[in-house]
């Protein structure tokens, strides 16, 4: 389907007070882009499927718990209390401690430390570190997680500390089918620790007996959600944006997207909007459908999240657990009343996170037995119940054989239409945190000619 391509204003043109944008979807991306137009002069209104502003973050309230989906913690100085600076006393500060359930059964530090590795005794270290090095003089990279995973860690490191079990689970697929890209982008820290200067540094270190990160184990001190839910954050939001003229139109689901000589006509399951500028933050794949009437070949992977009380947890669990086991299809928990003490709360009470492929059912029941019989069958836990659950879909990247190579085709056929798309879905980019996101819809905003305001250039720091 060919579209015909309004005229989309460049940075030397003037910006007109009357030009109308709509912003697809409000979640952190979405608030933040209709933030900036705003601010510029733009008559802004945000399009979003649901009832709330937030996007995948949502709370629930089942009797005296408050369980949410999605990741909870924010940095003190985050640009999302730039949005609205009197949230960030509704944030509790708190210590993120963050441990893993290792391949033996054991609680441990996450991520992985190398001085574990001491622990394994002579014949296992030795055979570990000649594979690393063989790998690294034998492996041709192929493009596939698998391979550049077993190139910089060797297979006895990969497999045994439990690093290919954690991200078969959060892929929901072998790494041998999946590209390169998930270990460039959301592997960071281990493809770091994993470079030559770096892995000699780690030898050093061990031979002096020296820290390998002392400042690094310290617990991080950040803020979560207010103690009421996600609501308590994002509405807050909603009604700053509103009082400045924003308009949201909620409970809308996108369908199609039209070019004409005069600008877009956006049609949604509630009705018709008509708009100069179109900008866009939710999943590439639904804005490529709108767009063009066909999926774009890359695919997101949904959340499901249980909901899940105990009588009693391991203290040594931290407040945020990964799962490196060999066993369940969890990949971690965040442990709300170890972050939100409440006394009258007599139980503790945790969100346990599930990746589901596209178009797979969910099991919640089934999910929730296997994180029963494991927490409970290592002595982590006693007496886990299921309080509920709920999906969200189109909540990470899959990265399938071909996507780093597909993703700048999409996003070019896109920006041949004129509609600007930002932020973590919007890109089909991994952002892991909400300041990450907003600075690059400032980056992408002002990049498109949609102008940055003088104060929101400063609140995003230099470009990284």
């Amino acid at each position: 389907m060919e579209m015909i391509v309004p005229k989309a204003p460049t940075n030397e043109m003037p910006i007109p007070s009357a030009q109308h944008v709509l912003v697809l979807g409000a979640g952190i991306a979405g608030l933040a882009a209709a933030d900036t137009l705003n601010r510029a002069g733009y008559r802004v209104t945000v399009l979003e499927r649901g009832s709330a502003p937030g996007g995948a973050h949502r709370s629930h309230q089942i009797g005296p718990y408050t369980f949410d989906v999605g990741s909870i913690f924010y940095d003190d100085k985050g640009l999302i209390f730039s949005l609205a600076p009197e949230n960030r006393e509704l944030c509790p500060a708190v210590h993120r401690i963050e441990r893993r359930i290792a391949p033996d059964g054991k609680l441990l530090s996450y991520p992985i430390e190398p001085r574990e590795l001491l622990h394994w005794g002579y014949p296992k270290l030795s055979k570990a570190l000649l594979d690393l090095l063989l790998r690294r003089q034998i492996t041709r990279l192929d493009g596939t997680l698998e391979t550049i995973c077993l190139a910089r860690l060797g297979r006895t490191i990969y497999t045994d500390t439990g690093l290919r079990s954690y991200i078969t689970r959060f892929n929901h697929t072998d790494p041998r089918l999946l590209d390169e890209e998930f270990f460039l982008y959301r592997m960071g820290f281990i493809e770091r620790q994993t470079r030559p200067s770096a892995l000699l540094g780690h030898v050093r270190r061990a031979l002096f007996g020296q820290a390998f990160r002392a400042a690094n184990l310290r617990p991080s001190v950040l803020r979560v959600r207010p103690r009421d839910g996600f609501l308590a954050l994002f509405t807050p939001l909603q009604q700053r944006l509103e009082a400045a003229g924003v308009v949201f139109a909620m409970n809308e689901e996108l369908q199609r997207i039209e070019g004409t000589p005069a600008g877009y006509v956006v049609r949604t399951s509630a009705g018709t909007h008509r708009c100069d500028i179109v900008v866009n933050t939710i999943p590439l794949d639904t804005l490529h459908t709108a767009l063009f009437g066909t999926p774009s070949g890359i695919g997101s992977l949904d959340l499901m999240t249980l909901f899940v009380s105990a009588r009693r947890l391991a203290p040594t669990m931290g407040n945020v657990l990964f799962n490196f086991h060999t066993t369940g299809r969890w990949k971690r928990a965040t442990i709300y009343s170890r972050l939100y003490s409440d006394p009258a709360v007599a139980r503790e009470y945790l969100s346990v996170e599930h990746t589901i492929l596209p178009g797979a059912a969910a099991d919640p029941e089934t999910a929730f037995a296997e994180f029963k019989a494991q927490l409970e069958g290592f002595g982590h836990a006693e007496d886990l119940r299921l309080e509920g659950h709920d999906r969200v879909s189109d909540c990470y990247p899959l990265y399938r054989p071909g996507t780093h190579a597909l993703r700048p085709q999409i996003l070019k056929r896109i920006e041949a239409t004129g509609v600007v798309t930002v932020g973590r879905q919007g890109r089909f980019e991994y952002l892991p945190t909400s300041s990450g996101v907003i600075r690059r819809v400032l980056e992408e905003l002002a990049a498109a000619g949609l102008s940055m305001p003088a104060d929101m250039k400063q609140a995003a720091g230099p470009t990284p």
